[in-house]
């Protein structure tokens, strides 16, 4: 609970002062959350690609294959 004695004195300070304060209480607030939304990333894992074809390479017209399309 905010206790209003603290409130009042914070309201008499300068703007510095009070700038200073709040971010001690977002740096407070930052060590707070840290823990809980630590994320760990996967280890690394190397993988292998097997090599295969799809048989001959198919010679493409794209212009014919948009004309027939209407694009």
């Amino acid at each position: 609970m905010t206790d209003l004695k603290i409130v009042k004195q914070i309201k008499k300070t300068s703007v510095e002062e009070r700038i200073q304060i709040i971010e001690f209480i977002l740096q407070s607030l930052k060590n707070d959350i840290k823990p809980a939304f630590k994320i760990k990333k996967p280890p690394f894992k190397h993988f292998k690609i097997r090599k295969f074809s799809l048989g001959e390479e198919v010679p493409v017209d794209r212009d014919k294959l948009y004309s027939e399309r209407g694009l």
